[in-house]
């Protein structure tokens, strides 16, 4: 009777261990394959972060593999890998652009046009205004000169003046470098810019 007893428990609880291992199934949607720390391969419903970063499998409930994700890579070799996967973003991003904002090499040549044209525009007004500023601070400097050899004190504003037009001209001459700078910059931008073009369209 003893026997028999736990032969009627043992088998419900079989059967109730069967019924939560099939209700577990049931709502997992993945399996995680994966190795532990002894090499020995493990199918199961989560993955222990300890061993996220080794790689794992993800599989479907029949056992098909669905994503491979691969081992992190530590260290100088890690720091490498992810400078050249963030590189590789940043190209396929430029290059993407790149053909949305032009449709030909002549697009691209056309705009550097433009945008070269308003930078020297720019560059020559400001060119001008130097051109200005030197004239009216050499005809300062000579009034100046002349008050001096008449043994007069020079006046404060002639003095605001001067003071204010050398400023003015060294104001001007660093606008005009960095337009200068920019010129270049723009320049290889868009020399670069067809370069990369034409390789992704041949």
């Amino acid at each position: 009777m003893r026997s028999l007893l736990l032969i009627l428990i043992t088998c419900g609880s079989l059967l109730l261990s069967g019924w939560v291992v099939a209700q577990n199934s049931t709502s997992s949607k993945v399996i995680y394959r994966y190795k532990n720390k002894d090499g020995v391969t493990v199918l199961d419903s989560k993955i222990p972060p300890e061993y996220v970063n080794d790689g794992y499998e993800l599989l479907s409930l029949s056992g098909k593999v669905l994503k491979v994700i691969k081992p992190v890579v530590q260290g100088a070799e890690g720091e490498r890998l992810y400078r050249e996967r963030v590189l590789r973003e940043e190209r396929e991003r430029e290059d993407i652009q790149l053909r949305r904002s032009y449709s030909n090499v002549a697009d691209i040549d056309a705009a550097k046009s433009r945008n070269l044209e308003s930078l020297r525009g720019n560059i020559g007004i400001l060119q001008a205004n130097l051109s200005s500023a030197r004239s009216r601070l050499k005809s300062y400097q000579s009034q100046a000169a002349a008050i001096e050899r008449a043994g007069r004190q020079l006046p404060d504003d002639l003095l605001k003046n001067i003071n204010n037009l050398v400023q003015e001209e060294s104001d001007i001459q660093t606008q005009i470098q960095q337009r200068e700078a920019e010129y270049k910059t723009v320049e290889q931008k868009f020399d670069t810019d067809r370069k990369r073009f034409v390789e992704i369209t041949q």
